[in-house]
């Protein structure tokens, strides 16, 4: 089969995609500001009916696989391998109106304006909407992804639990899915998948263009450090005798976040959950666990990063006759995009007037879950101000409106072939 030739930019309905992204908004929208709708929460299944309604009245074929992800269909006249579309529904705790929510509401605009516009496909057309990506409420991140790529673990959905002590399985029967199902979310048939994301970094706005084409997705790697002192009276212990683990903690985040600078960009390292014991104003700490979330796209630099890191600590530890254990929470390799589905999009855009600019993604995306079921690909608008897992979080209209228009384009290159 040949690709479409004709190079124009496929119209859509900007209203009706701007007015769907403020009405998501409103589902898990927080009295402080920003948004949370976690995994099988009352706001997660408003967000999700109200994603069903919009499949439906644009003629898919709407359904919700085991899991949740819910999919909206255009059947193709030569069958085939699908092609799909989509991101992720939840959010983190206070997080922005786009990260997840404009690949969900542009894809079902994409879908919809091509079936609208150009009849049914030759190839299999989907949209999704993926249950879970964030991991806010369970530690399950990419849930949704994982079902669909046949990597959920066998007992996950009895084994996990939120912060209240609700089984991810129990929680999954509140909405009416069978835990016992999971599994048979997989999907074997998918072609290519393609995901519109806000790139939740400063490099677009700073550097243009107005779009980017991901290559790769960075390595992140979790890392637990426990550091052991000795607790004492605050009052009693003079200062040169302590043995306070969370300055020793504290000497440690600082060396870690000193050493992806120095390796520099695209390296970080974040030091984002620290509790220490016994966590009483008038006790010198005895001891501090922090996490640690380190990324690079070059699995070398990496290793290496998370190589200082461990060096560092012990090193800081010895000198202030603490203990140390580190202990890796997760890891997940760097992830190489596709080079063909790049390519669909790269055109897809230079359509648009736009030469992309080639971008790897320091922060993870369903994408690269679905790699291991599809040739994935992922297009990239600019965030304002690099912001995202903030209410501050936005993209301007016409960014969004534009990439929308790429992406279906794309589609339509992928999937309206002669």
């Amino acid at each position: 089969m040949s690709a479409i030739t004709t190079r124009e930019l496929v119209e859509i309905d900007e209203r009706r995609l701007l007015r769907r992204l403020d009405d998501l908004a409103q589902r898990g929208a927080l009295p402080q500001g920003g948004i949370y709708r976690p995994l099988y929460s009352p706001q997660w299944t408003s967000a999700m009916e109200l994603v069903a309604t919009w499949m439906k009245d644009a003629g898919l074929l709407v359904r919700r696989d085991p899991v949740g992800n819910m999919w909206g269909r255009i059947e193709g006249s030569r069958g085939g391998r699908v092609i799909a579309t989509g991101s992720h529904i939840d959010t983190v705790r206070g997080g922005g109106a786009l990260d997840g929510a404009l690949g969900v509401v542009a894809g079902i605009e994409a879908v919809s304006s091509l079936w609208q516009r150009f009849g049914r496909s030759t190839r299999i057309l989907e949209c999704v909407a993926i249950c879970e990506e964030e991991g806010s409420r369970f530690n399950t991140n990419f849930w949704g992804a994982r079902a669909i790529a046949d990597r959920l673990e066998p007992g996950e959905a009895d084994r996990v639990r939120d912060a209240d002590g609700v089984s991810l399985g129990d929680a999954m029967r509140g909405v009416g899915l069978d835990p016992a199902a999971a599994a048979t979310a997989v999907r074997r048939d998918l072609d290519v998948f393609v995901e519109l994301h806000v790139e939740q970094g400063p490099i677009l706005e700073d550097h243009g263009p107005r779009l980017g084409v991901v290559t790769t997705i960075a390595g992140t790697a979790h890392l637990e450090i426990t550091v052991r002192g000795q607790p004492d009276h605050a009052g009693a212990m003079a200062m040169d005798r302590r043995r306070d683990a969370f300055l020793g903690a504290s000497a440690m985040a600082l060396g870690i976040a000193e050493a992806a600078v120095r390796m520099g960009h695209p390296a970080v390292a974040t030091v984002g959950t620290i509790v220490v014991e016994p966590s009483q104003v008038n006790v010198v700490p005895g001891l501090a666990k922090f996490t640690v979330d380190t990324r690079h796209p070059d699995p070398a630099r990496r290793g290496e990063l998370i190589t200082q890191i461990g060096d560092l600590s012990k090193k800081i530890a010895s000198e202030r006759n603490l203990g140390v254990e580190i202990k890796t929470l997760r890891d997940r390799p760097p992830v190489n995009l596709s080079p063909r589905v790049g390519d669909v999009l790269r055109r897809a855009a230079v359509t648009a007037g736009i030469e992309p600019r080639e971008m790897t993604s320091g922060a993870g995306h369903d994408a690269q879950v679905l790699t291991a079921a599809a040739n994935a690909g992922m297009l990239f608008v600019p965030s304002i101000g690099g912001r995202s897992h903030c209410p501050e979080e936005a993209t301007a209209a016409e960014d969004v409106v534009l990439g929308t228009r790429v992406l279906a384009t794309a589609l339509r290159e992928l999937a309206y072939q002669t």
